[in-house]
């Protein structure tokens, strides 16, 4: 076996095959974690985007919807659609500004606290399952690791293309 590591760290062919392999294990763990946590969401009602929401408006307090959809990396119109039923529920509020009545303020309710905290804990808990048979110390290792592999990426920006002409 440390043989293999050895021809892995020599071999560009096979780094280049360990490389495309770790980013398919780590799309696949990355896609049963998402499942765990969307179903500890779903358990209680919520989708992943109204608790990516009520996580925004926790730390901003109270937030528009264009801060709101570039927090998340959305449009308006989606952030519209989950506030929308997030209002239904009784977690969030919509006012107009007092200096702009352009301006539509959004704040959570003491429910959507309580909520977002249940729903946090449980979908901890289902993540925290998914750890259980490792040390601190490995835990520790990987995040390590992980933001290692994250620090040493540029940030990926969208490929600006030109505007297609209309033709006469």
């Amino acid at each position: 076996m440390a043989g293999a590591v050895y021809l892995v760290a020599v071999n560009p062919s096979s780094r280049r095959v360990a490389v495309e392999e770790t980013f398919r294990s780590l799309r696949h763990v990355m896609a049963q974690l998402h499942g765990c946590v969307r179903g500890a969401f779903a358990e209680d009602g919520m989708s992943v985007g109204q608790m990516a929401l009520l996580r925004a408006l926790i730390h901003r307090g109270t937030a528009t919807p264009k801060d709101l959809a570039e927090a998340l990396s959305v449009t308006t119109g989606n952030i519209t659609g989950l506030l929308d039923k997030l209002e239904a529920a009784g977690l969030v509020t919509r006012k107009r500004s007092a200096e702009d009545r352009r301006v539509v303020d959004v704040k959570l309710t003491s429910k959507a606290r309580k909520r977002f905290e249940k729903v946090r804990r449980a979908s901890a808990d289902m993540l925290s399952e998914a750890f259980e048979a490792w040390t601190l110390p490995e835990i520790a290792q990987l995040q390590q690791l992980l933001e290692k592999l994250s620090s040493g990426q540029p940030r990926a920006t969208p490929i600006r293309r030109p505007a297609a002409r209309l033709r006469h």
